[in-house]
């Protein structure tokens, strides 16, 4: 990884940083973690737009900006790495149509804390910890729980794997071949 450094642990986001990911809830959230957890470190990466550079600011204000690490974009290479290395994916999102960065997470064998709302609970069932996204104190133990219970950890990465082999281009189109026939015939 020769353009991020990152020191473990830490906690990972990957996505953009719109109102409905829910992000200063996350960063509020990892204010208070690191009462716990001094070392810990929250990487978030994506695109560094008006929304990312509201939240460095925040980090400023809340005096964390030195355990928040904005990566802007990485390459693939760089993406596998940050999954395979964090110890906890987090999804605060309030709104999602798949939730893809979860499954790459569970891929990548990492244990997922995910928001309970939105089709999140569906596509990844028993293989994340979930958490009320609206409500901080909640993100804040589920977070907390699995950062200290290996055992549970190691639970929710066997299930992630099992789990994403319900997805995968294959079968998505034999699915939609079966909608047709039964639609059509």
């Amino acid at each position: 990884m020769s353009q991020i450094n990152v020191k473990k642990p830490y906690l990972l986001y990957v996505g953009n940083a719109f109102p409905h990911k829910n992000l200063k809830r996350l960063i509020k959230a990892f204010k208070a973690i690191l009462a716990s957890k001094p070392s810990l470190k929250l990487v978030l990466v994506g695109k560094i737009d008006d929304f990312y550079k509201s939240f460095q600011s925040l980090c400023k204000e809340l005096k964390i900006k030195k355990n928040v690490i904005f990566t802007g974009r990485v390459s693939d290479e760089e993406l596998r790495w940050l999954y395979q290395n964090a110890l906890i994916y987090v999804f605060p999102s309030f709104l999602e149509g798949f939730g893809l960065p979860g499954l790459e997470a569970m891929e990548n064998g990492l244990p997922v804390a995910s928001s309970d709302s939105s089709c999140l609970p569906e596509i990844y069932g028993d293989a994340a910890l979930y958490f009320n996204p609206q409500n901080t104190e909640e993100m804040v133990k589920a977070i907390l729980e699995l950062s200290n219970n290996k055992d549970l950890r190691d639970k929710l990465i066997k299930r992630g794997y099992k789990r994403i082999k319900k997805f995968s281009w294959q079968k998505c189109a034999q699915e939609t071949l079966e909608i047709y026939k039964s639609i059509l015939l």
